[in-house]
Protein backbone atom coordinates (compact mmCIF):
# COMPACT_ATOMS: atom_id res chain seq x y z
CA UNK A 1 0.00 0.00 0.00
CA UNK A 2 2.77 2.42 0.96
CA UNK A 3 4.54 1.68 -2.33
CA UNK A 4 1.35 2.45 -4.24
CA UNK A 5 0.91 5.72 -2.34
CA UNK A 6 4.52 6.73 -3.04
CA UNK A 7 4.09 5.87 -6.70
CA UNK A 8 0.89 7.93 -6.94
CA UNK A 9 2.62 10.85 -5.21
CA UNK A 10 5.55 10.70 -7.66
CA UNK A 11 3.15 10.58 -10.60
CA UNK A 12 1.32 13.66 -9.31
CA UNK A 13 4.62 15.51 -8.88
CA UNK A 14 5.72 14.52 -12.40
CA UNK A 15 2.38 15.64 -13.84
CA UNK A 16 2.61 18.95 -11.95
CA UNK A 17 6.12 19.53 -13.33
CA UNK A 18 4.90 18.88 -16.87
CA UNK A 19 2.10 21.38 -16.35
CA UNK A 20 4.59 23.98 -15.07
CA UNK A 21 6.82 23.40 -18.11
CA UNK A 22 3.86 23.78 -20.47
CA UNK A 23 2.71 26.95 -18.69
CA UNK A 24 6.22 28.40 -18.91
CA UNK A 25 6.48 27.48 -22.61
CA UNK A 26 3.14 29.04 -23.56
CA UNK A 27 3.92 32.09 -21.42
CA UNK A 28 7.12 32.59 -23.43
CA UNK A 29 5.16 32.28 -26.68
CA UNK A 30 2.61 34.79 -25.44
CA UNK A 31 5.19 37.38 -24.41
CA UNK A 32 7.08 36.90 -27.70
CA UNK A 33 3.88 37.46 -29.68
CA UNK A 34 3.00 40.46 -27.52
CA UNK A 35 6.46 41.96 -28.00
CA UNK A 36 6.24 41.44 -31.78
CA UNK A 37 2.78 43.03 -31.86
CA UNK A 38 3.98 46.04 -29.87
CA UNK A 39 6.91 46.46 -32.26
CA UNK A 40 4.50 46.50 -35.21
CA UNK A 41 2.29 49.04 -33.41
CA UNK A 42 5.32 51.27 -32.84
CA UNK A 43 6.27 51.01 -36.52
CA UNK A 44 2.73 51.94 -37.55
CA UNK A 45 2.74 54.87 -35.12
CA UNK A 46 6.12 55.98 -36.46
CA UNK A 47 4.86 56.11 -40.03
CA UNK A 48 1.54 57.67 -39.12
CA UNK A 49 3.48 60.57 -37.56
CA UNK A 50 5.89 61.07 -40.48
CA UNK A 51 3.77 60.10 -43.48
CA UNK A 52 2.45 61.40 -45.82
CA UNK A 53 4.74 64.33 -46.73
CA UNK A 54 3.37 67.83 -46.16
CA UNK A 55 3.69 70.58 -48.74
CA UNK A 56 6.23 73.32 -47.84
CA UNK A 57 7.57 71.22 -44.95
CA UNK A 58 10.77 69.16 -44.73
CA UNK A 59 10.30 65.83 -46.46
CA UNK A 60 10.24 62.76 -44.19
CA UNK A 61 13.81 61.47 -43.85
CA UNK A 62 13.08 57.99 -45.16
CA UNK A 63 15.42 55.08 -44.59
CA UNK A 64 15.74 53.40 -47.99
CA UNK A 65 17.35 50.47 -49.78
CA UNK A 66 18.28 51.06 -53.42
CA UNK A 67 18.46 48.78 -56.46
CA UNK A 68 22.06 47.86 -55.61
CA UNK A 69 21.17 46.82 -52.06
CA UNK A 70 22.71 49.94 -50.50
CA UNK A 71 20.97 51.47 -47.47
CA UNK A 72 20.80 55.25 -47.11
CA UNK A 73 18.63 58.03 -45.73
CA UNK A 74 16.85 60.31 -48.17
CA UNK A 75 18.48 63.35 -46.54
CA UNK A 76 21.79 62.03 -47.92
CA UNK A 77 20.62 63.58 -51.22
CA UNK A 78 19.94 67.00 -49.69
CA UNK A 79 21.51 69.80 -51.73
CA UNK A 80 20.18 68.42 -55.00
CA UNK A 81 16.71 68.79 -56.48
CA UNK A 82 14.95 65.49 -55.77
CA UNK A 83 12.02 64.17 -57.79
CA UNK A 84 10.11 61.41 -56.00
CA UNK A 85 7.83 59.00 -57.82
CA UNK A 86 5.65 56.81 -55.54
CA UNK A 87 5.25 53.46 -57.29
CA UNK A 88 2.74 50.67 -57.25
CA UNK A 89 4.50 48.03 -59.33
CA UNK A 90 1.26 46.86 -60.94
CA UNK A 91 0.11 50.43 -61.71
CA UNK A 92 -0.22 50.81 -65.54
CA UNK A 93 0.81 54.50 -65.41
CA UNK A 94 3.84 53.77 -63.20
CA UNK A 95 5.00 51.14 -65.69
CA UNK A 96 4.53 53.57 -68.59
CA UNK A 97 6.43 56.38 -66.82
CA UNK A 98 9.24 53.91 -66.06
CA UNK A 99 9.67 53.04 -69.74
CA UNK A 100 7.37 50.09 -70.50
CA UNK A 101 6.74 51.39 -74.02
CA UNK A 102 10.49 51.12 -74.63
CA UNK A 103 11.44 47.99 -72.68
CA UNK A 104 8.16 46.11 -72.40
CA UNK A 105 5.85 45.69 -69.43
CA UNK A 106 7.29 44.40 -66.18
CA UNK A 107 5.91 40.88 -65.60
CA UNK A 108 3.40 41.31 -68.45
CA UNK A 109 1.43 43.95 -66.57
CA UNK A 110 -0.96 46.27 -68.41
CA UNK A 111 0.55 49.60 -69.48
CA UNK A 112 -1.18 52.98 -69.71
CA UNK A 113 -1.37 53.70 -73.43
CA UNK A 114 -1.11 57.50 -73.44
CA UNK A 115 1.78 57.98 -70.99
CA UNK A 116 5.45 57.82 -71.95
CA UNK A 117 8.61 57.43 -69.92
CA UNK A 118 9.25 60.34 -67.57
CA UNK A 119 12.75 60.71 -68.97
CA UNK A 120 11.32 61.33 -72.46
CA UNK A 121 8.50 63.60 -71.27
CA UNK A 122 10.72 65.74 -69.03
CA UNK A 123 12.75 67.74 -71.63
CA UNK A 124 9.59 68.61 -73.57
CA UNK A 125 8.35 70.76 -70.67
CA UNK A 126 11.56 71.57 -68.77
CA UNK A 127 12.86 74.42 -70.93
CA UNK A 128 15.73 72.40 -72.36
CA UNK A 129 16.75 70.66 -69.14
CA UNK A 130 17.26 66.93 -69.66
CA UNK A 131 17.56 63.76 -67.58
CA UNK A 132 19.89 62.44 -66.39
CA UNK A 133 21.19 65.66 -64.82
CA UNK A 134 23.94 66.22 -62.26
CA UNK A 135 21.61 68.60 -60.39
CA UNK A 136 18.55 66.32 -60.20
CA UNK A 137 18.14 63.04 -58.34
CA UNK A 138 15.22 60.90 -59.46
CA UNK A 139 13.95 58.53 -56.77
CA UNK A 140 11.34 55.89 -57.46
CA UNK A 141 9.83 54.77 -54.15
CA UNK A 142 8.22 51.34 -54.46
CA UNK A 143 5.26 51.25 -52.06
CA UNK A 144 3.45 48.15 -53.37
CA UNK A 145 4.70 45.02 -55.11
CA UNK A 146 2.97 43.31 -58.04
CA UNK A 147 0.44 41.70 -55.69
CA UNK A 148 -0.12 44.81 -53.55
CA UNK A 149 2.17 43.43 -50.85
CA UNK A 150 5.20 45.03 -49.22
CA UNK A 151 7.96 45.38 -51.83
CA UNK A 152 11.46 44.04 -51.20
CA UNK A 153 15.00 45.05 -52.16
CA UNK A 154 14.88 42.23 -54.73
CA UNK A 155 11.82 43.88 -56.28
CA UNK A 156 13.74 47.15 -56.58
CA UNK A 157 16.66 45.36 -58.22
CA UNK A 158 14.46 43.53 -60.75
CA UNK A 159 12.47 46.69 -61.57
CA UNK A 160 15.67 48.67 -62.15
CA UNK A 161 17.19 45.91 -64.28
CA UNK A 162 14.09 45.60 -66.44
CA UNK A 163 13.75 49.33 -67.11
CA UNK A 164 17.53 49.96 -67.18
CA UNK A 165 17.51 52.46 -64.31
CA UNK A 166 20.96 53.07 -62.81
CA UNK A 167 22.38 55.00 -59.89
CA UNK A 168 25.20 56.28 -62.07
CA UNK A 169 22.50 58.24 -63.93
CA UNK A 170 21.20 59.68 -60.62
CA UNK A 171 18.20 57.34 -60.79
CA UNK A 172 17.45 55.48 -57.56
CA UNK A 173 14.88 52.67 -57.34
CA UNK A 174 14.15 52.20 -53.65
CA UNK A 175 12.12 50.41 -51.01
CA UNK A 176 11.73 51.09 -47.32
CA UNK A 177 12.61 48.41 -44.74
CA UNK A 178 9.29 49.40 -43.14
CA UNK A 179 5.86 48.56 -44.49
CA UNK A 180 4.65 51.88 -45.89
CA UNK A 181 1.37 50.62 -47.32
CA UNK A 182 -1.54 52.79 -46.21
CA UNK A 183 -4.47 54.75 -47.59
CA UNK A 184 -2.21 57.79 -47.80
CA UNK A 185 0.41 55.89 -49.81
CA UNK A 186 -2.22 54.36 -52.10
CA UNK A 187 -3.67 57.80 -52.84
CA UNK A 188 -0.24 59.10 -53.93
CA UNK A 189 -0.07 56.70 -56.88
CA UNK A 190 0.56 57.56 -59.67
CA UNK A 191 2.42 60.83 -59.52
CA UNK A 192 5.52 62.83 -58.72
CA UNK A 193 6.80 65.21 -56.03
CA UNK A 194 9.57 67.79 -56.12
CA UNK A 195 11.86 68.39 -53.14
CA UNK A 196 14.01 71.52 -53.32
CA UNK A 197 17.72 71.77 -52.48
CA UNK A 198 16.85 72.52 -48.85
CA UNK A 199 14.90 69.24 -48.57
CA UNK A 200 11.48 70.96 -48.57
CA UNK A 201 8.54 69.48 -50.48
CA UNK A 202 7.61 72.23 -52.95
CA UNK A 203 5.43 70.59 -55.62
CA UNK A 204 3.00 67.73 -55.15
CA UNK A 205 1.67 66.18 -58.34
CA UNK A 206 0.59 62.83 -56.88
CA UNK A 207 -2.62 60.85 -57.10
CA UNK A 208 -5.70 61.26 -59.25
CA UNK A 209 -6.47 64.70 -57.78
CA UNK A 210 -3.01 66.32 -57.54
CA UNK A 211 -2.38 69.67 -55.90
CA UNK A 212 -0.15 70.66 -58.82
CA UNK A 213 -0.07 69.62 -62.47
CA UNK A 214 2.79 67.52 -63.78
CA UNK A 215 3.03 69.36 -67.11
CA UNK A 216 1.91 72.78 -65.87
CA UNK A 217 3.87 72.98 -62.62
CA UNK A 218 6.30 70.23 -61.63
CA UNK A 219 8.31 69.78 -64.81
CA UNK A 220 8.27 73.44 -66.03
CA UNK A 221 9.28 74.72 -62.58
CA UNK A 222 12.12 72.24 -62.06
CA UNK A 223 14.74 74.47 -63.78
CA UNK A 224 13.93 77.28 -61.32
CA UNK A 225 14.58 74.97 -58.37
CA UNK A 226 17.81 73.79 -59.99
CA UNK A 227 19.00 77.43 -59.95
CA UNK A 228 18.18 77.74 -56.25
CA UNK A 229 21.14 78.05 -53.88
CA UNK A 230 20.83 75.84 -50.78
CA UNK A 231 20.53 77.77 -47.51
CA UNK A 232 23.68 76.19 -46.07
CA UNK A 233 25.70 77.40 -49.05
CA UNK A 234 24.13 80.86 -49.23
CA UNK A 235 25.93 82.27 -46.17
Amino acid sequence: MNNDKEKTKEEKIATFRKILILVAFFSMLYFYALSHAMTEVKKTAYWSEKWPPVLNQPYPDLELIDQDGETFKLSYLKGKVIIIEPIGMNCPSCQAYSGAHNYGAFENNSVEAHSRSFQKIFPLYAKGLKLPSKDIIFVQLLLYDMRMGKPTAEDAHKWAQHFKLYRKHNHFVTVSPHDMRSNESYNMIPGFQLIDRNFILRIDSTGHHPKHGLYKHLIPMTPEFVKQIPVELDR
